[in-house]
């Protein structure tokens, strides 16, 4: 920082004047803005303005603090003007009120949002860390920190006030010449002025000084701040708890267990009693249990429709003005970013697609036209479990993309390309692509398909949450399929499907959820929004489900008056199910 001080006359000066300093890695800077000669006796000659120069500190010879002043002499080979006692110091520039008001009002704004923002984050952190915490005691710590913030905001904006204060000046000047100077000496002050809780110039004394430091601590502040927001502010609960089973390892057994397995029976109802109560669950009745059954592969509104050969997936959408010469300015342009998938076992020789982009009438009415296409070709071959990708645009304002290929990988897969080539699809440099790869791998059951769900979930974003979690749930232990929800003559359809425990440990307290959804999911557009869910109803699984073992399960969902396109379900504990 630089800083303005006036050299005053006295015994062992021998310039009289007004300069600036600044304390470089280099040495002293010192900026004559009028300085002439002083002796005793005479009157100050000509003055040198204008002129700068940088005393190497090896050529600094003395420097002390003297009360309020500062004698500093240097190497009078530099300059004639080379001893200077200093006093009434400022801080930078001078700052008019105007510019001084602007940076007062700067740090209270600050303030109160840091104190608001800090408030918030308190209150939800301890609220999501700790459920035993009560509201109210979050709600106080959240004041009490949004308090503190205050209270320095206030301190730091009355010393922002008196930042023209000579002594804090000068004191902020001292310290950072200490740095480059061990040897200044202090001379006692007569009246020491009194002691402040916190004060600015020391302050900025304490803070860097390079360009590189700076912008290291303020990006490393704010990227903080970020990522503790998003992680307390983002729902993740569901896709929490949902990982947490499916991820968790299975309990270890100690040796004595493993030879005796009828000693363990005593130590698992001793686990089982430790446990707090699980919630009550409601009466059963309604719900049947049929014979077994197995799941080679769990429903998911992933895969309800069958996955055809080749997929055709959006990137990105978005809509904007003409710009070139040759596009209307009023017109509004759809650019899309769009990759296919071969998920076959057979290479394709040439992929070609048609887009066709569309431009709809204001409402009420639903028309909508034809303004323009593109085609898109490769000539190939498109290998198995191979992806590309195409950036496009047009005028228009919605698309459709035809696909020739038909055809798809069969119910259970028989037909998809090999699952490590569909494992090399998680490294894709689109995200969209990755979860896609990571669908296959869940679909077709590969062992790979947890490691790419916890590879997707460290970067996880809002918009990806529903496609994921639904492969989490498609994951999970105990697994569903063979969903159907059939025509009833009211509100109330019967429903049946399949859960099948395919951990080595039996299941208990065991529920399904079944939801109705509006439409069916997108899976061609893995960053879409999710289809609304018109209707759901979780129902208690009564007894246990023995390890690698399925059972049918039957009751009826009142549907009301809404009228569901698709369904999915899956299963959980019961207490866990929302």
């Amino acid at each position: 920082m630089r800083y303005r001080a006036v050299a005053i006359p006295s015994e062992r000066s021998n310039a009289v004047g007004s300069v600036e300093l600044e304390c470089t890695p280099h040495g002293l800077f010192v900026a004559y803005l009028g300085v002439g000669a002083f002796s005793q006796g005479y009157a100050p000659g000509a003055l040198a303005s204008g002129t700068g120069l940088t005393a190497p500190w090896t050529q600094v010879s003395e420097a002390r603090v003297e009360g309020d002043q500062l004698f500093v002499a240097f190497d009078h080979r530099l300059t004639p003007l080379n001893r200077l006692a200093l006093a009434h110091f400022a801080s930078g520039r001078a700052l008019p009120p105007e510019e001084l008001a602007k940076q007062r009002l700067v740090v209270r704004i600050a303030t109160l949002g840091a104190a608001l923002v800090a408030a918030m984050i308190l209150g939800a952190w301890l609220l999501r860390s700790s459920p035993e915490t009560s509201a109210g005691a979050a709600i106080g710590l959240a004041v009490l920190a949004a308090i503190a913030l205050l209270g320095t905001g206030f301190v730091l904006d009355r010393n922002l006030a008196s930042t023209g204060d000579e002594q804090a000046a000068l004191r902020s000047f001292v310290m950072e010449l200490g740095h480059y100077l061990p040897t200044l000496l202090h001379a006692p002050r007569s009246q020491p002025p009194a002691e402040k809780l916190l004060d600015v110039a020391d302050f900025q004394g304490l803070l860097p000084r390079t360009t590189l430091a700076i912008v290291i601590t303020l990006t490393a502040g704010v990227l903080g701040v970020l990522l503790v927001a998003r992680w307390v502010t983002t729902n993740e609960g569901a896709v929490e708890r949902v990982t947490h089973r499916v991820m968790a390892p299975p309990p270890k057994q100690n040796d004595a267990t493993e030879a005796n397995p009828a000693s363990a029976a005593p130590a698992r109802v001793t686990a089982n009693a430790a446990r707090p109560a699980p919630t009550e669950p409601p009466s059963s009745d309604g719900v049947t249990l049929s014979g077994e059954c197995r799941c080679t592969h769990p429903d998911s509104a992933l895969w309800a429709s069958p996955i055809p050969r080749l997929s055709v997936l959006l990137l990105s959408q978005h809509i904007r003005l003409g710009k070139n010469p040759d596009e209307s300015k009023r017109k509004k342009h759809l650019e899309l970013d769009i990759a296919v998938v071969n998920n076959s076992s057979k290479e394709l020789d040439e992929v070609a697609l048609m887009v066709l982009f569309y431009d709809r009438d204001p409402p009420p009415s639903t028309k909508r036209t034809q303004v323009s296409n593109r085609s898109l070709f490769f000539e190939g071959p498109l290998l198995p479990g191979q992806a590309i990708k195409w950036s496009v645009e047009a005028e228009g304002t919605e698309f459709e993309i035809q696909n020739p290929t038909t055809g798809d990988i069969g119910p259970n897969g028989e037909d998809s390309a090999p699952t490590n080539r569909l494992a090399e699809l998680l490294t894709a440099h689109n995200r969209p692509v990755r979860l896609h790869g990571a669908m296959l791998l869940a679909f077709l059951a590969d062992p790979r398909a947890k490691d790419a769900v916890l590879g997707l979930r460290e970067a996880l974003r809002e918009d990806e949450a529903p496609y994921l979690t639904r492969i989490i749930q498609a994951l999970g232990d105990v697994r569903v399929c063979s969903l159907r929800v059939g025509a009833g003559a009211g509100p109330r359809h019967p429903v049946s499907a399949c859960i099948h425990n395919v951990s080595k440990e039996a299941e208990r307290d065991l529920g399904l959820k079944v939801r109705g959804l509006e439409h069916a999911v997108p899976v061609d557009s893995p960053l879409a929004d999710p289809p609304t869910v018109l209707t759901e109803a979780s129902v208690h699984i009564p007894g246990e489900l023995a390890p690698d073992s399925g059972r049918g399960v039957h009751f009826e969902l009142d549907l009301g008056t809404n009228t569901p396109e698709a369904f999915e379900a899956y299963a959980d504990r019961y207490d866990l199910l929302r």
